[in-house]
């Protein structure tokens, strides 16, 4: 009889196993499913914990962004396009959007999700920005990309 008590604790002792990746319910993974627009996007640039620099990124705006399931398909501007998957994820208190697409894997923190509106970042390292004519080092940038149904 003790031994019917504790399987369900066993299993439930399992199920948090690994606290710092958790794929995230099926409810709040469907709050990304649908076809996102690239709206603004932005990198900070930061050296010794202060930020430098700000700049606008258009070369990547406009991308289209569908997800469906587990699936992910984006259509450049230029007409191309690109399929794979993708999961979100729960790492301690923040979520995450992980996107397997052909020869890349990119790992997004999710910072806001609307029904019409999302916002996700990722860390740039060893990067440089131009100030005036001269191009500097950064220890770091965060790259900030707005995405609107």
């Amino acid at each position: 009889m003790k031994t019917l008590i504790y399987f369900p604790l066993l299993f439930w002792l399992a199920g948090l196993g690994n606290p710092e990746k958790q794929q995230v319910a099926g409810q709040r993974h469907d709050s990304i499913k649908g076809s996102w627009k690239s709206g603004r996007i932005q990198i900070q640039y930061i050296v010794d914990s202060h930020l430098v620099h700000e700049q606008e990124i258009a070369t990547e705006k406009g991308n289209v962004y569908d997800f469906d399931g587990t699936m992910v398909r984006v259509k450049y501007p230029d007409g191309t396009t690109a399929q794979g998957t993708y999961s979100v994820v729960r790492e301690e208190k923040t979520k995450k959007v992980i996107l397997h697409l052909p020869g890349i894997t990119t790992t997004y923190t999710l910072i806001a999700v609307t029904s019409s509106r999302m916002v996700w970042q990722r860390d740039l390292d060893d990067v440089y920005y131009k100030a005036g004519q001269i191009q500097k080092s950064a220890e770091r940038a965060i790259y900030t990309e707005e995405l609107e149904k």
